[in-house]
């Protein structure tokens, strides 16, 4: 049985009706509502998926039903008694208003409004009212509703070893999806293929089957132990699995496992504990993705579960302190912000370059800490530099690592020049005058949205003469920004100003009120990876125009990290940003790639 889909918003029903619903309720147990009343005419079953729609005051409810047929002798030949099954969970939706059932697509849908006054009843009543009725009842469904309807409720007692069938289910842990989703990381075993369905349950709320949303992942613990015992093919019986709509207020969390013959076995399963930034790397820390399952996995699983995760937890409030080291410029032209992360060293050797740099005392210059444990290193660090290079600065202190993008939008909060540049710690002027230089190309061109920088190896050969999109068939086909001529000598253009594509966000130069009305970088993009490009793109939807300014050369000491099965989850927020940003600008990318 699939599941229920909930719609918000009010419905009524034409004033002729082909039946009524005498009275209603929700069995949670059985995971749906009940409707009892009768019918004009009796319907073929079964009934095609969707065919039936409960309207309700406040919103309507869309779901597979099962029906079953009674007679009705008060009724004489003008009708039948039915008795509709509709598994969805209960949810606040008002007063009941009737059922709508379309038999064939197209054709008009009978109706079945409810009486007044309707009657609605408590499980337990419910229950008493409609067994006996069962009995007398026909039809194809009738047995999976009494099935349905017989089922104990869960009373904190994980009952998988009564179950006919050796299914093994459990939960590690869970991570609340916000406001009411779940993650699930574990591990299962069902030898004979017994399971139909897991679905998870608190409060009134209960998910669609989580295998729809459902990711196996490597368990070699479990392999190794049981694996031999159950005829196991692989190691891969873990699981990721993601429950929308599935955390009441209220009640133990748990999961209610199905068996095909229709008997159902409770696990209780431990409440979400890991927020934000441990619970992000938790995720991604533990799928292995073959290229023809991420994106699958990202629409399915990945994407829509932690995209709220990390909503929620940049939504928090974000303390942070200031330390100043010298005078700093009364009205700087430009605000270069550097995020920290990592290396702190790197803020050592910027700041001897930019001493050497007359113009830069035009500027001033922001530092941001993300990594708050090496706080006193960075300003015992940043004491030192000071006296040694005098280059006025200031430090940002955040309280908790929040990412590139919010890092580099605090600074911007904090930032007081006409022009901002976002630049990396691991980025070094190659002479002075640069940012002078791409100050005044934005200066002598209203057209122009954004200038990027040359940046080479340390070889002299090129990192970033802008940026092009190429569509990875090994990575589902999304468009990834590359670097043309990247490794190659430099050969200088006969205009030093280049338009491109787009420009890398290790040395970026734009408008402070261009930046504030974009809003920053978007924080969507979670960690880091793919926030340059995503505000590239946004200032050319404006009608603006991105360029490189060969004369302004940088060394960029890019840091290249192997993917080892430790670090997977670093792959996979790549992975994860790649899925918004194609989602949000290449949205025809995969179904292009495909054809």
């Amino acid at each position: 049985m699939q599941t229920a889909t909930l719609e918000p918003r009010g419905a009524s029903l034409a004033p002729v009706a082909d039946g009524y619903i005498d009275y209603y309720g929700h069995a949670a147990a059985a995971g749906g509502w009940l409707f009892c009343g009768w019918s004009r005419e009796r319907w073929p079953e079964p009934l095609r998926a969707g065919a039936v729609i409960a309207h309700f005051e406040r919103g309507r409810v869309v779901a597979e039903t099962l029906v079953a047929w009674h007679d009705r002798p008060d009724l004489g030949r003008q009708g039948i008694g039915v008795m509709v099954f509709a598994r969805a969970p209960e949810r606040r939706l008002g007063e009941f208003l009737g059922l709508e059932v379309t038999l064939e697509p197209g054709a008009a849908p009978l109706r079945l409004q409810a009486v007044k006054p309707l009657v609605h009843l408590r499980e337990p009543d419910l229950l008493g009212r409609t067994r006996p009725m069962l009995l007398r009842s026909v039809g194809a469904e009738r047995p999976r509703i009494a099935g349905l309807l017989s089922r104990r409720p869960f009373t904190g007692a994980d009952t998988l070893s009564d179950l006919s069938a050796p299914v093994q289910f459990e939960v590690d842990e869970t991570i609340l999806s916000p406001p009411d989703g779940l993650l699930l990381l574990g591990w299962c075993t069902d030898p004979g293929s017994a399971v139909a369905a897991i679905r998870i349950r608190r409060g009134g709320a209960t998910s669609a089957p989580i295998a729809e949303r459902w990711l196996r992942t490597r368990r070699g613990d479990v392999f190794e132990a049981i694996g031999a015992k159950l005829g196991l093919a692989d190691d891969r019986c873990g699981f990721l699995a993601y429950a929308p709509g599935c955390v009441g207020e209220i009640g133990p969390l748990y999961a209610e496992i199905e068996l095909r013959n229709g008997e159902v076995g409770y696990k209780r399963l431990p409440l979400p504990a890991r927020i934000g930034s441990s619970a992000i790397r938790r995720v991604l820390g533990s799928v292995e993705l073959a290229p023809d399952e991420i994106e699958g996995a990202f629409d399915r699983v990945l994407g829509p579960a932690l995209a709220p995760i990390n909503t929620a937890r940049l939504a928090r409030p974000r303390p942070c302190s200031e330390v100043a080291f010298g005078a700093q410029p009364a009205q700087p032209v430009g605000s270069v912000i550097v995020p920290l992360y990592g290396r702190m060293d790197f803020l050592l050797y910027q700041l001897a370059l930019f001493s050497a740099d007359p113009g830069f005392a035009r500027h001033e210059l922001i530092y941001v800490l993300d990594e708050p444990a090496r706080r006193r290193e960075l300003l015992d660090l940043a004491h030192s530099a000071h006296r040694r290079f005098g280059v006025p600065f200031r430090v940002l202190l955040l309280e908790e690592n929040l990412g590139f993008a919010p890092a580099n939008n605090v600074g911007l909060s904090r930032a007081r020049g006409d022009f901002v540049c976002y630049l990396n710690s691991d980025v070094m002027p190659e002479a002075p005058g640069w940012l002078d230089r791409m100050v005044a190309d934005l200066e002598a061109d209203d057209g122009l949205g954004m200038l990027g920088a040359l940046l080479l190896f340390e070889d002299g050969t090129v990192q970033h003469q802008g940026l092009t999109f190429e569509r990875l068939p090994q990575l589902a086909g999304w468009p990834f920004p590359m670097h043309p001529g990247k490794g190659r000598l430099h050969r200088p253009p006969a205009d030093p100003v280049q338009e491109v594509e787009a420009v890398t966000g290790a040395c970026m130069v734009l408008r402070a009120e261009l930046a504030r009305e974009l809003g920053g970088f978007d924080e969507a993009f979670a960690i880091g990876d793919f926030e340059d490009s995503d505000m590239c793109l946004k200032i050319r939807a404006t009608g603006l125009r991105l360029a490189v300014d060969h004369r302004a050369r940088l060394f960029h000491l890019e840091r290249q990290s192997q993917v080892t099965p430790d670090r997977m989850w670093r792959f996979n927020v790549t992975l994860l940003n790649a899925w918004t940003h194609t989602r949000r600008w290449f949205a025809d990318a995969t179904k292009e790639s495909s054809t």
